[in-house]
């Protein structure tokens, strides 16, 4: 009773507010706004929005706008698209406005959104009810799985597939209702898309996994630059309903997005329609194994009777043989009888009829022997290509003269044939190894730049494009360091079979270097777009056939390249330009998170250049000493006391100023620089603490963030073991954070240096908790101490349900499992109370301390504060070390 008088009173509230609002409206503009007519996009997302079979639109955000249109005075005209189609329809000034939108940073380059999310939704994947539920992402391996074009949760799915180095096969459709076809039909495995449309879809054959990720604001947008005020109109009307529980927003979301599960069991022709399908892939399998036994029979056979033809050459080098005027062999020596296969030893003269009966083939051999015959003829000397007996193909060097003896005045013609089959196939394979890769029998770079030379010609005679793809495997190094360069040979010769069969006969498929490979496609349309798309088209059949399984000697892999495209001569005009731009837009694919494609863009040379110069000044950092240690204090709730910082890199660049970690840690990561700069790091935190024990007589923790490189590190456990000893500090005042998505992407290596750590008697927390993809049972594995939670989610609370439900399921979660938790990014007084009501007992951020400097950490918190800080592991004065910062 008292809940409902209290929302009795917020509507009355409610409606006096909007009265006021209206009324005061009135006096200001004197009469009524004119009519706005706004066009907006409609596809089939129910419930969010649905397309009615008699044509008609309804669903929670067309219900939501055609109130907004009632109060705005808007006449609404919805536009009807497929997903695909909408944010091209915009951007050509189709439609006014796109409803049910989650931001990207991408898309912010050419849209605009409102700011306050309506909803927030997540990737769910789904899988049939007859497949085995995933845990967790890992589960996905080799599935195909069906994703919505241009949808930002497909998008996200692959780029975690390719982080973990998991097999993810993508099928792109245009609709909702085809994708749930397809996977009710098993044509794919899963179907991942927003858990808020999957809300509209009731199917006893489909069923949720446990995998969500990607929590996103539910958000509108416009054109780049077309309609700010629209934008702000709505965010108006959404914060004054968001928390209106009497507003049209909550009724449209309870009378939509009430989620209903039903679980049926599977019927029984399923079963019997899987083992039927089993029963036939085991006869298949059965039949592959006997015809692979059969080709290898064959392929042995065929390599034996070569050995033997080799043989053979290598011991009868060159013919000679004689012919009269009548057509009769008079002479032949071995290699000859051999040739024309006939026996020496049974009569005397063979015609020239009878031997080409056997060797027909031969036949060019005794050309212009008439011509010879001749007295006034002369010798004749020629290279031909011939055929023995036995149809095999030779190379001579033959040479003709007439002859006449002295006891007959009938001439004859003597022919000698030398065989340079062997030196014309070396010739051959030289000529060949000039021009093409030793190893995968691919052409060079000398033949490569030949032919790009000569389709830059024809492009300017006849007006068509071209294209260069500049193809790098990812992680490649992995492979030959861990399974040796035997393996990595093979896996590069078969990369390059695969990407040459996805191309035309005329294109070029070359070795560049190591794993680097270039494909050349020549005369394409003489419009750039096409060609361009055509492009794309190939550099994505690559990129499936090349992430493929591989197995070489019972060792299963998986890799992934990442591919740059330049069309010529539309972004460059010379090979060298070519080669070198191509280059520059794998790279920006690299940066972009691997396992995909990047067109060249001028934009994109000054981001190569300006990583290039970040990673040589990044050594000259790491000699010269000009990293520094920011320490940002973690609160507990016991009288907001300072019980432990974390340690945070910066980089304090002599002309920049300090450079982001966000810009150089991944710089340094994949140069390896990073092991020796945690290192320092790690020789900082230890040293500090032991000043602060020998100071203070007490020290606060100290949290050390870990990457991925440095828990790959052989020796990363025996240097902390090393430090704890030279500096006597006790082990559990530093404690180590690893990402989430770190543990899950090492793996099982991970787990065993943890254990390792923790047995040194450090504290491991896991940091920006709640972001992954981790699921409990994986978690129980780790000897953790603490969970952080993700600032993500503290920056909407108080109010955003969403966030709210995923910190109170975060917190009970670590109080069930025995661990601290901690929440990061705390900015404000009502998200403290929040938390502390929720029982976080400990806190990090701007509402506290922002990271602060030695001195400042001193300061404020401890009680007998000594002018005293360390420099490079030295305990110095303030005075001194002001002097030696100023000279950095």
């Amino acid at each position: 009773m008292h809940r409902l008088n209290f929302k009795a009173l917020v509507l009355v509230t409610c409606l006096f507010l909007l009265q006021l609002f209206a009324t005061g409206a009135k006096a200001d503009h004197g009469n009524e706004e004119p009519v706005r007519s706004l066009r907006v996009a409609m596809f089939h997302a129910p419930p969010i929005m649905e397309v009615n079979p008699d044509g008609s639109y309804s669903g929670f955000m067309v219900e939501l706008l055609n109130e907004l249109a009632k109060l705005e005075h808007w006449e609404l005209e919805w536009v009807r698209l497929y997903w695909p189609e909408v944010i091209p329809a915009a951007l050509n000034n189709q439609i006014d406005l796109i409803p049910f939108i989650s931001y990207s940073e991408e898309r912010a380059e050419y849209l605009d959104y409102n700011d306050i999310g309506i909803l927030t939704g997540w990737g769910q994947v789904f899988v049939h009810r007859s497949e085995e539920t995933p845990k967790n992402i890992l589960g996905l391996s080799g599935k195909t799985i069906a994703i919505i074009k241009n949808e930002i949760y497909g998008e996200k799915l692959a780029g975690l597939c390719n982080l973990f180095i998991i097999e993810c096969n993508f099928k792109e459709v245009s609709t909702y209702e085809e994708a749930f076809e397809l996977l009710e039909s098993r044509k794919v495995s899963a179907f991942v898309t927003s858990n808020l449309v999957s809300y509209g879809y009731s199917n006893e054959f489909v069923k949720r996994t446990p995998i969500a990720f990607e929590p996103r604001k539910v958000l509108f947008a416009t054109a780049k630059n077309t309609n700010d005020s629209l934008l702000k109109t709505i965010d108006h009307y959404t914060k004054l309903w968001r928390y209106d529980k009497e507003s049209p927003y909550f009724a449209l979301k309870n009378k939509y997005l009430s989620e209903i599960e039903q679980d049926q069991s599977i019927p029984p022709w399923v079963i019997y329609v899987l083992l039927a399908v089993l029963g036939l892939l085991l006869m298949l399998a059965l039949i592959s194994i006997l015809l692979r036994q059969q080709v290898k029979i064959k392929t042995q056979h065929i390599e034996e009777q070569s050995d033997k033809i080799r043989q053979i050459i290598n011991l009868v080098p060159h013919m000679i043989f004689a012919t009269n005027a009548k057509g009769k062999l008079i002479l032949a020596n071995r290699y000859a009888a051999k040739f024309f296969g006939i026996d020496r030893a049974g009569k005397k003269h063979h015609d020239k009829e009878d031997i080409l009966e056997k060797a027909q083939k031969a036949a060019n051999l005794f050309d212009d022997e008439e011509l010879l015959l001749r007295r006034d003829a002369h010798a004749l000397q020629k290279e031909i290509e011939t055929y023995n007996v036995d149809n095999e193909k030779f190379i001579l060097n033959v040479s003709k003269v007439p002859f006449i003896t002295r006891y007959s005045r009938t001439p004859s013609v003597v022919t000698v044939g030398v065989d340079i089959t062997e030196s014309k196939a070396y010739e051959n394979q030289i000529k060949h190894m000039a021009q093409h890769d030793l190893l995968t029998g691919l052409p060079n770079k000398l033949l490569l730049n030949d032919r790009l030379e000569q389709s830059l010609v024809l492009t300017k005679s006849y007006g068509h494009n071209g294209a260069v793809l500049f193809i790098d495997l990812d992680y490649f190094k992995n492979i030959n360091d861990s399974l040796g360069h035997a393996i990595g040979d093979e896996l590069l010769k078969e990369v390059a079979r695969r990407i040459k069969s996805q191309v035309r006969d005329s294109d070029t498929v070359a070795r560049h270097s190591g794993d680097e490979f270039i494909v050349h496609l020549n005369h394409l349309s003489g419009h750039p777009s096409k060609a361009e798309s055509f492009a794309k088209n190939i550099a994505e059949v690559i990129n499936f056939a090349i992430a493929q399984e591989y197995e070489f000697e019972g060792n299963k892999l998986f890799t992934t390249a990442s591919i740059g495209i330049v069309i010529y001569p539309t972004s460059a005009k010379t090979v060298e330009s070519i080669i070198k731009r191509a280059e520059t837009a794998m790279y920006y694919a690299e940066s972009m998170g691997r396992n995909r494609y990047a067109v060249f863009t001028r934009a994109m040379e000054k981001a190569v250049v300006r990583r290039h110069v970040l990673e040589c000044e990044l050594h000259k950092a790491l000699q010269e000493s000009r990293f520094i240690l920011r320490f940002q204090p973690q609160i507990a709730d016991d009288d907001y006391k300072c019980i432990g910082a974390e340690a945070l890199l910066r980089w304090s660049h002599p002309t920049e100023g300090i450079v982001s970690p966000t810009e150089f840690i991944p710089i340094a990561e994949q140069n390896h620089l990073i092991v020796p700069i945690g290192e320092w790091v790690l020789k900082q935190v230890c040293h500090q603490i032991k000043y602060w024990l020998e100071t203070y007589g007490y020290s606060p923790f100290i949290t050390v963030n870990l990457s991925a490189v440095q828990i790959r590190s052989s020796n990363l456990v025996e240097y902390i073991e090393k430090l704890l000893e030279q500096t006597k500090i006790p082990p559990h005042l530093l404690e180590l954070e690893i990402t989430e998505t770190v543990l899950l992407h090492e793996g099982r290596a991970s787990i065993e240096v943890l254990n390792q750590l923790k047995k040194l008697g450090l504290k491991l927390s896991i940091d920006d908790f709640g972001t992954g993809y981790s699921s409990l049972n994986y978690l129980k594995r780790l000897p953790l101490d603490k969970l952080k939670i993700d600032r993500s989610f503290v920056k909407d609370i108080p109010g955003d349900t969403d966030s709210e439900t995923i910190i109170n399921t975060i917190i009970n979660m670590s109080h069930d499992m025995g661990l601290e938790v901690i929440a990061e990014g705390v900015e404000t007084k009502e998200q403290l109370n929040y938390l502390l009501a929720e029982q976080c007992c400990l806190f990090q951020g701007f509402y506290f301390d922002p990271p602060l400097s030695l001195k400042q950490i001193e300061t404020k918190y401890f009680d007998n504060l000594h002018h005293s800080v360390l420099y490079d592991s030295k305990v110095v004065s303030l005075k001194e070390y002001s002097k030696k910062s100023k000279k950095r």
